[in-house]
Protein backbone atom coordinates (compact mmCIF):
# COMPACT_ATOMS: atom_id res chain seq x y z
CA UNK A 1 0.00 0.00 0.00
CA UNK A 2 1.50 3.38 -0.93
CA UNK A 3 2.17 5.75 1.98
CA UNK A 4 -0.28 8.32 0.65
CA UNK A 5 -3.23 5.93 1.15
CA UNK A 6 -2.75 5.97 4.93
CA UNK A 7 -3.55 9.67 5.27
CA UNK A 8 -1.85 12.01 7.73
CA UNK A 9 -0.02 10.91 10.87
CA UNK A 10 -2.32 10.74 13.89
CA UNK A 11 0.06 12.87 15.99
CA UNK A 12 1.46 15.11 13.22
CA UNK A 13 -1.42 16.03 10.86
CA UNK A 14 0.91 17.87 8.45
CA UNK A 15 3.11 14.74 7.94
CA UNK A 16 2.01 11.79 5.80
CA UNK A 17 1.68 8.45 7.59
CA UNK A 18 4.22 5.90 6.34
CA UNK A 19 2.97 2.83 8.25
CA UNK A 20 0.33 1.57 10.70
CA UNK A 21 1.42 0.53 14.18
CA UNK A 22 1.11 -3.25 14.51
CA UNK A 23 -0.27 -2.92 18.05
CA UNK A 24 -2.69 0.05 18.01
CA UNK A 25 -3.20 0.25 14.21
CA UNK A 26 -2.74 4.05 14.19
CA UNK A 27 -1.29 5.64 11.04
CA UNK A 28 2.05 7.22 12.02
CA UNK A 29 4.98 9.00 10.40
CA UNK A 30 8.69 8.25 10.71
CA UNK A 31 9.01 10.71 13.62
CA UNK A 32 6.53 8.63 15.65
CA UNK A 33 8.29 5.29 15.08
CA UNK A 34 9.69 3.51 18.15
CA UNK A 35 13.49 3.25 18.23
CA UNK A 36 14.76 -0.04 16.77
CA UNK A 37 11.29 -1.03 15.54
CA UNK A 38 9.99 -1.24 12.01
CA UNK A 39 6.22 -1.04 12.48
CA UNK A 40 5.62 0.03 16.08
CA UNK A 41 4.76 3.57 17.22
CA UNK A 42 6.71 5.27 20.01
CA UNK A 43 3.79 5.05 22.46
CA UNK A 44 3.31 1.31 22.03
CA UNK A 45 7.10 0.84 22.03
CA UNK A 46 7.24 2.61 25.43
CA UNK A 47 4.55 0.33 26.79
CA UNK A 48 6.48 -2.71 25.53
CA UNK A 49 9.66 -1.48 27.25
CA UNK A 50 7.77 -0.89 30.52
CA UNK A 51 6.24 -4.36 30.34
CA UNK A 52 9.64 -5.93 29.59
CA UNK A 53 11.17 -4.16 32.61
CA UNK A 54 8.29 -5.34 34.82
CA UNK A 55 8.72 -8.94 33.63
CA UNK A 56 12.47 -8.75 34.30
CA UNK A 57 11.81 -7.57 37.89
CA UNK A 58 9.36 -10.40 38.48
CA UNK A 59 11.82 -12.95 37.01
CA UNK A 60 14.49 -11.62 39.38
CA UNK A 61 12.13 -12.11 42.34
CA UNK A 62 11.53 -8.41 42.94
CA UNK A 63 8.22 -6.61 43.28
CA UNK A 64 6.35 -5.97 40.02
CA UNK A 65 6.32 -2.22 40.62
CA UNK A 66 9.64 -0.39 40.52
CA UNK A 67 8.77 1.93 43.43
CA UNK A 68 6.27 1.58 46.24
CA UNK A 69 2.89 3.23 45.78
CA UNK A 70 2.56 6.49 47.55
CA UNK A 71 -0.29 7.38 49.89
CA UNK A 72 -3.12 8.90 47.83
CA UNK A 73 -3.22 12.22 49.69
CA UNK A 74 -5.12 13.78 46.85
CA UNK A 75 -8.05 11.46 47.51
CA UNK A 76 -8.08 12.41 51.17
CA UNK A 77 -8.01 16.11 50.31
CA UNK A 78 -10.87 15.65 47.86
CA UNK A 79 -12.90 13.73 50.46
CA UNK A 80 -12.38 16.50 53.03
CA UNK A 81 -13.33 19.18 50.50
CA UNK A 82 -16.48 17.28 49.54
CA UNK A 83 -17.44 16.97 53.23
CA UNK A 84 -16.82 20.70 53.75
CA UNK A 85 -18.85 21.52 50.65
CA UNK A 86 -21.77 19.42 51.91
CA UNK A 87 -21.55 21.08 55.33
CA UNK A 88 -21.50 24.60 53.93
CA UNK A 89 -24.29 23.74 51.49
CA UNK A 90 -26.43 22.39 54.33
CA UNK A 91 -25.79 25.50 56.39
CA UNK A 92 -26.78 27.75 53.48
CA UNK A 93 -30.00 25.82 52.94
CA UNK A 94 -30.89 26.16 56.62
CA UNK A 95 -29.82 29.82 56.79
CA UNK A 96 -31.86 30.69 53.67
CA UNK A 97 -35.19 30.05 55.40
CA UNK A 98 -37.43 33.11 55.19
CA UNK A 99 -37.29 35.42 58.17
CA UNK A 100 -40.64 35.71 59.99
CA UNK A 101 -40.36 39.52 60.12
CA UNK A 102 -39.80 39.76 56.37
CA UNK A 103 -42.66 37.34 55.67
CA UNK A 104 -44.97 39.37 57.89
CA UNK A 105 -43.88 42.58 56.13
CA UNK A 106 -44.47 41.12 52.66
CA UNK A 107 -47.97 39.99 53.65
CA UNK A 108 -48.67 43.47 55.06
CA UNK A 109 -47.50 45.06 51.78
CA UNK A 110 -49.88 42.83 49.80
CA UNK A 111 -52.77 43.76 52.10
CA UNK A 112 -51.96 47.47 51.82
CA UNK A 113 -51.64 47.29 48.02
CA UNK A 114 -55.08 45.69 47.70
CA UNK A 115 -56.59 48.41 49.91
CA UNK A 116 -54.87 51.19 47.91
CA UNK A 117 -56.24 49.70 44.67
CA UNK A 118 -59.79 49.78 46.11
CA UNK A 119 -59.41 53.48 47.02
CA UNK A 120 -58.76 54.84 43.53
CA UNK A 121 -60.83 57.89 42.66
CA UNK A 122 -63.16 58.22 39.64
CA UNK A 123 -60.22 59.25 37.42
CA UNK A 124 -58.30 56.12 38.43
CA UNK A 125 -55.75 58.03 40.53
CA UNK A 126 -54.36 56.60 43.74
CA UNK A 127 -54.97 58.30 47.12
CA UNK A 128 -52.60 61.15 47.93
CA UNK A 129 -52.04 59.71 51.44
CA UNK A 130 -52.98 56.60 53.37
CA UNK A 131 -55.29 58.46 55.79
CA UNK A 132 -58.55 57.28 54.11
CA UNK A 133 -57.16 53.73 53.77
CA UNK A 134 -55.90 53.22 57.37
CA UNK A 135 -59.30 52.61 59.01
CA UNK A 136 -59.98 49.70 56.66
CA UNK A 137 -56.62 47.98 57.24
CA UNK A 138 -56.01 45.29 59.86
CA UNK A 139 -54.54 46.75 63.06
CA UNK A 140 -51.15 45.09 62.54
CA UNK A 141 -50.78 46.60 59.03
CA UNK A 142 -52.00 50.01 60.19
CA UNK A 143 -49.42 49.95 63.02
CA UNK A 144 -46.64 49.21 60.51
CA UNK A 145 -47.76 52.21 58.40
CA UNK A 146 -47.95 54.51 61.43
CA UNK A 147 -44.47 53.43 62.63
CA UNK A 148 -43.16 54.06 59.10
CA UNK A 149 -42.02 50.46 58.69
CA UNK A 150 -44.21 50.53 55.60
CA UNK A 151 -43.81 53.57 53.42
CA UNK A 152 -46.21 54.82 50.77
CA UNK A 153 -44.91 57.07 48.00
CA UNK A 154 -47.04 58.45 45.21
CA UNK A 155 -45.94 59.77 41.79
CA UNK A 156 -46.70 63.37 40.82
CA UNK A 157 -49.81 62.58 38.76
CA UNK A 158 -50.97 59.94 41.26
CA UNK A 159 -50.99 57.36 38.47
CA UNK A 160 -48.42 55.13 40.16
CA UNK A 161 -47.41 54.46 43.71
CA UNK A 162 -44.76 52.53 45.57
CA UNK A 163 -44.94 50.79 48.92
CA UNK A 164 -41.83 49.59 50.71
CA UNK A 165 -41.15 47.66 53.87
CA UNK A 166 -38.20 49.12 55.75
CA UNK A 167 -36.29 47.03 58.26
CA UNK A 168 -33.82 48.55 60.64
CA UNK A 169 -31.72 46.90 63.31
CA UNK A 170 -33.66 44.00 64.90
CA UNK A 171 -36.71 44.62 62.75
CA UNK A 172 -37.28 48.19 63.91
CA UNK A 173 -38.12 50.89 61.42
CA UNK A 174 -35.12 52.80 60.15
CA UNK A 175 -35.09 56.56 60.82
CA UNK A 176 -36.62 58.59 58.01
CA UNK A 177 -33.38 60.37 57.06
CA UNK A 178 -31.26 57.19 56.83
CA UNK A 179 -32.19 54.91 53.96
Amino acid sequence: MPPTDLGPCIRHPDEPALFRCRQCNDPVCVLCRAGGERDLCATCGGYRLDEAAREARVQAGLAAEAEPRQVPWGRYVIAVLVALNLGVGGYLVIAARPDAEVTRGMQALATLSRAVERHRDAAGRYPASLDPVLPQLPASVADLVRSESIRYEIAAGRTTYRVSFVLGPRGEAAPRGKR
